[in-house]
């Protein structure tokens, strides 16, 4: 369990907040549901997911202010790969469709870990350690998650409205097969 050791993980978190000052209690628990679980839910079947990717790259700008490629777990090996950098380098989306096909059908974690790991962010939060979160949300958040057995959430507004998120999960693994730079 990646997530098992309580003070790398907060500390890791930290970091992440810093870099998206705008994430709310929903995108760290989105995060961190990613980061354990994986892409699992997002792909239900090759063809509808082929097709919503290319049409979303199709509608947007190719642009690189964001990072190709971001860690969303300690140890790097399950990212979220950005696809407006990925469109400006001109990637190629068959290849992406299969790298994310090849991260879905990979094991990355139990509902279990999730579960704690969600426990000691809100614990944390009880001593302070989220400086600006709103604890009655992330009281709201933990509830919901609780009651429906830790499903995927969205972004909240804010989250979306400050950093434009367009990604797709794809193990580190893979990266060069994208045949991209992602650094």
């Amino acid at each position: 369990m990646i997530f098992s050791n309580k003070d790398k993980v907060l500390l890791w978190l930290q970091e992440q907040l810093k870099q998206r000052p705008e994430m709310e209690p929903r995108d760290s628990y989105k995060l961190l549901y990613q980061g354990i679980l994986g892409p699992e839910h997002w792909i239900t079947s090759f063809e509808s997911f082929a097709q919503w990717l290319v049409e979303e790259l199709d509608a947007m700008e190719g642009e690189g202010n964001d990072p190709l490629w971001e860690a969303i777990r300690p140890d790097g090996a399950l990212g979220r790969l950005n696809l407006r950098p990925f469109k400006a380098q001109a990637g190629d989306p068959t290849l992406l469709v299969e790298a994310c096909l090849e991260t879905a059908g990979r094991k990355w974690g139990q509902v279990e870990e999730l579960t704690a790991v969600w426990e000691q962010v809100v614990a944390a939060n009880n001593r302070a350690l989220w400086a600006g979160w709103n604890l009655e949300e992330l009281m709201e958040i933990s509830q919901l998650v609780k009651t429906k057995g830790y499903p995927p959430l969205g972004h909240s507004q804010a989250y979306r409205q400050a950093y434009r998120p367009a990604y797709r999960l794809v193990a580190a693994d893979l990266l060069l097969g994208l045949r991209l730079n992602p650094w």
